[in-house]
């Protein structure tokens, strides 16, 4: 882990994030996943291609099932809670 240094989109989930994923549950995007070193790569159940990045390697297998919360930047995957970069949505 990279401690209190890593912090922002990306990096680990903050306390805010966690509040905001909780506090708006209809926000959640179910959306299947691949992803490849640090870049995941999101289809949305409607069709949407949404490009990630996270700061630890990933490796998820095409069509892999995930939520992707928008606007909390969170995705859920394997219970997991991952903080996300956007790169292209």
């Amino acid at each position: 882990m990279c401690g209190e240094a890593c912090s922002g989109a990306g990096h680990r989930v903050h306390p805010i994030q966690a509040t905001v994923a909780a506090s708006a549950p209809g926000k959640w995007v179910d959306a299947l996943a691949s992803a490849d070193e640090h870049v995941l790569d999101l289809v949305t159940l409607d069709g949407t291609a949404v490009r990630l990045w996270h700061h630890l390697p990933l490796h998820l297998d095409a069509g892999e099932p995930v939520a992707y919360h928008p606007v909390a930047g969170v995705v859920a995957v394997r219970g997991a809670a991952l903080n996300v970069r956007v790169l292209t949505a």
